[in-house]
């Protein structure tokens, strides 16, 4: 055994007798182009530790801000490591070629400061339960023939516990587990315990635009710069910070101040407060949402901020029956809510449906040139709220000629965990449009991806 790998012996088995709740984690973060430009010095001085950033797909795709995420995460100090997003496939040599892809891009993975290289696992290729243990043994084996160092293992309870059968054949490889829970995760194939924790898509940081995903270690400092091939930290426990997931449960009321139309002012109170010990949530924006009686569409009217005591006092307005729900959408650290529905007037209508949470589909394509006609093309992207990805539902892909006519209806596809990722291939014979759809339900408002146009020659 290598030093390498008796190093990861080691560290899994001094995490596995501390226990998680002993600790408080190390913080950091993963990042792709889906984050655009990030200004490396804010993260860092938000103290965050470590970042993982995506660098390659299949074997034809690397992320278009690898280099420059991963030459700023060094430039400031912070510990960087490389994943490979996963495209099992039943073609011959598949799983060596995408691994010797993926360090042909990224590098030996033996600089200072570089943790070891990550498998993500999120989708099957179609492949069963033994193929798809086969084809990730293949891809972690060659990863650490040509780098040296034993790779990091990525992927969701659900997917390992579903699709690899809930294997125990690969606990030497160190577990970065995503489950998006405030309890810990939960650990499965035999791991003692988790090196990594994906604690939420939704956080805020400092230096990076929109939501990122966050991260903990299951260690102290010095075994988080032992893993990142470097020296340094200490072996105390991590100091107090960040060691509660995002998405604690919450809470809110409303209390209207009138449920007649007879002119006095109409306002709604309430209190919007953590759901664990019921204290008050001082800064947060609440929004009030209404809708005719009788009718099903909801419109987001004002917001309004909750004040020292977590308390807030909405104005509205309205001249005929409506029904009026508030809602709290939720940031990094606190779920959403939302008050019970309240009748303003007194016409009968259906039961109250609650309020539909908005979603943004993206689309993109792996081929940035013309390709000949007939080249496999892969159609691809990500279904979120504003706060969290969107997993298991239908997308719909539309396709029509690039120079003009109608959209056709082509194949539907299915928003994977934990990112909310879907895909789907085609083989175009002529320069073609494509756009994705999800169509609304109870749960998730409708929304129309961007088109991306496929040109062939």
């Amino acid at each position: 055994m290598s030093r390498i790998a008796r190093l990861f012996v080691v560290l899994l088995t001094s995490l596995a007798t501390m226990g998680a709740t002993s600790l408080a984690f190390a913080d950091g973060i993963d990042v792709s182009h889906w984050q655009g430009s990030i200004n490396w010095s804010k993260v860092k001085a938000s103290g965050k530790q470590f970042a993982f950033m995506k660098a390659t797909e299949s074997t034809t795709y690397t992320d278009t801000a690898f280099a420059t995420n991963w030459a700023g995460a060094a430039s400031v100090g912070i510990y960087r490591g490389a994943y490979h997003f996963a495209r099992p496939s039943t073609a011959s040599g598949s799983a060596v070629k995408q691994a010797e892809y993926f360090v042909s891009k990224v590098g030996s993975f033996q600089g200072a400061g570089t943790m070891p290289p990550v498998l993500d696992l999120e989708a099957t290729g179609g492949l069963g339960v033994t193929a798809l243990r086969t084809w990730t043994q293949t891809w972690l084996t060659r990863v650490e023939q040509l780098t040296g160092r034993v790779p990091i293992l990525y992927f969701s309870p659900s997917f390992w516990e579903t699709n690899l059968g809930n294997s125990t054949a690969f606990t030497r490889y160190p577990l970065w587990i995503a489950h998006y829970t405030t309890s810990g995760p939960r650990v499965p194939g035999g791991w003692p315990t988790w090196t990594f924790w994906q604690r939420t898509s939704s956080g805020s940081v400092s230096g990076i635009s929109g939501n990122v995903d966050m991260n903990n270690f299951n260690g102290s400092t010095a075994q988080l710069a032992a893993l990142a091939h470097t020296s340094g930290g200490s072996s105390a426990p991590v100091p107090p910070g960040p060691t509660v997931p995002g998405g604690e449960s919450t809470s809110l009321t409303a209390t209207a101040s009138t449920t007649n139309l007879d002119g006095t002012p109409l306002t709604f109170t309430g209190d919007l407060r953590r759901a664990l010990d019921n204290t008050t949530l001082p800064g947060r924006t609440v929004q009030v949402w209404s809708r005719p009686a009788g009718a099903y569409t909801w419109t987001q009217g004002d917001s309004f901020t909750t004040d020292a005591a977590g308390h807030y006092v909405a104005t509205v307005s309205t001249t005929s029956p409506h029904d009026f729900q508030v809602l709290y959408p939720g940031d990094g650290t606190m779920a959403a809510s939302a008050s019970p529905v309240t009748r303003v007037g007194t016409v009968a209508v259906a039961p109250a449906r609650p309020v539909a949470a908005a979603v943004t589909i993206y689309l993109h394509k792996n081929r940035a040139s013309r390709v000949r006609k007939g080249t496999r093309v892969m159609i691809y992207g990500h279904i979120k709220t504003a706060s969290a990805p969107v997993t298991g539902r239908y997308v719909k892909i539309y396709q029509r000629p690039a120079r003009g006519g109608r959209w056709v209806y082509v194949r539907r596809t299915t928003s994977l965990s934990p990112t909310g990722w879907y895909s789907t291939t085609f083989r175009p014979r002529r320069s073609t449009k494509y756009k994705a759809v999800n169509y609304a339900s109870s749960a998730y408002r409708a929304d129309t991806s961007n088109v991306v146009t496929v040109w062939t020659r």
